[in-house]
């Protein structure tokens, strides 16, 4: 912080670096767009061109099967994206599957899915009405969706 207010990192930063910086996000957008308008549906949705060098295309896919499909389609789509005049010398595609954390952050939480009970009525019975004794609320909680009952105590989550 200056005596004026807040500085951006930008304002820290050499000149040519933030140039550079520029250029390379320039290269990234134009690479993503050729790719986008190159790449069917649903291949596009899950993999992504990381860098275009020397006629090697860099991608990430979102898991191992996105990988391994890309990989097995891997003439056809470089005969896709060699037909725009900005792939025209490419010779290699290498493809990786995105690292664990990085698809972690791009993902939503997945809804915890609730399968019916695979206990006997009158275990569930049993369950429940030891569940009612209970004080430890955490405990009860999982006693009674052990026991396949919702918690009346507890409210509804929307």
């Amino acid at each position: 912080m200056t005596r004026n207010g807040p500085r951006n990192a930008g304002a820290h930063l050499p000149t040519a670096m933030l140039k550079r910086a520029g250029v390379h996000m320039d290269k990234l957008s134009s690479l993503l767009s050729h790719w986008q308008t190159c790449v069917r549906e649903p291949l596009v949705s899950h993999c992504f061109p990381v860098s275009y060098e020397n006629g090697r295309l860099s991608l990430r896919a979102d898991t191992s099967a996105w990988a391994s499909r890309l990989r097995h389609s891997q003439a056809d789509i470089m005969n896709d994206l060699r037909a725009d005049p900005y792939f025209q010398d490419l010779q290699e595609l290498y493809v990786r599957v995105l690292p664990e954390r990085a698809r972690a952050q791009n993902e939503k939480k997945r809804e915890a899915i609730v399968l019916p009970s695979r206990i006997p009525d009158n275990a569930a019975h049993l369950i429940q009405s030891v569940a009612d004794d209970i004080v430890d609320p955490a405990l009860r909680r999982s006693l009674i969706r052990l026991a396949g009952a919702r918690d009346k105590s507890a409210p509804l989550k929307r």
